[in-house]
């Protein structure tokens, strides 16, 4: 069994991720999104979560299919949708993003977490299937993580009550690790490729996509232990790579 299919589970337990409300950040986002489209629409969000953002962008009006692998994520989305009046609007498939068929088309993809889960290869197929869901001229917003921060902070580890967490780096690999080691449960490890928008432009040829645009995210500062939401491109932890069909 792939780590995928364990570590976001794990992780839910530990931190109660999936289950928690919309933060500010979403709704700030899905009106990003929805002002770089010009109008809401129907939107696919790959690894949905608990439905945070899905729900946000529900609320900006878009029609969303909510697909994530974990089974309670689904179930939170739902629960979060109708807790916020936009249930109908809110579609969950539980499923990977290789498999999954979610139908489509829609007019816009977006994927802000789990990026890398795979080598290059998986990559591109994800990048191929993502130009499938969308029709000639929509966009797909995809968070990618960058190989400079995770190198920088290798070594952070966060203690709580329950596990530790431990960030590290896969020189080699160019990819950012993330462990979670439960105070009585062995400890599972989070590893997504990193790359930088130069790295992104040799995985597109041939997937029906061109990057038009890359949005610097924010960063966690580990010795402030505070996160900033929005940083340089050189400082960022992930960025969004804004790609184009067609």
């Amino acid at each position: 069994m792939h780590w995928s299919h364990t570590f976001y589970e794990q992780q839910d337990r530990l931190t109660g991720y999936y289950s928690q409300p919309i933060h500010p950040f979403h709704t700030a986002l899905a009106a990003r999104v929805t002002a770089h489209r010009g109008r809401p629409g129907t939107l696919l969000e790959l690894g949905a979560g608990g439905g945070q953002f899905a729900t946000a962008a529900a609320l900006a009006g878009h029609t969303v299919t909510a697909l994530d692998l974990y089974r309670r994520g689904g179930e939170h989305a739902r629960r979060l949708a109708a807790g916020h009046g936009v249930a109908a609007a809110v579609r969950t498939v539980t499923g990977d993003f290789y498999t999954a068929d979610p139908g489509g088309p829609f007019g816009t993809v977006c994927c802000w977490d789990g990026f890398g889960i795979g080598e290059d290869a998986d990559q591109r197929f994800l990048l191929s299937r993502v130009a499938r869901w969308l029709p000639e001229g929509a966009a797909a917003y995809v968070g990618v993580y960058t190989p400079w921060y995770w190198a920088q902070h290798a070594g952070f580890t966060r203690h709580t009550e329950g596990y530790t967490q431990t960030y590290g780096f896969d020189a080699d690999g160019c990819r950012m690790l993330d462990t979670y080691a439960p105070t009585a449960a062995p400890a599972l490890t989070q590893s997504l490729r990193c790359s930088s928008p130069a790295d992104l432009r040799l995985l597109l040829p041939g997937t029906g996509l061109t990057l038009a645009d890359v949005w610097a995210g924010g960063a966690y500062h580990t010795q402030a232990g505070v996160y900033q939401p929005q940083v340089s491109l050189g400082e960022c932890m992930s960025d969004v790579a804004v790609l184009q069909r067609g």
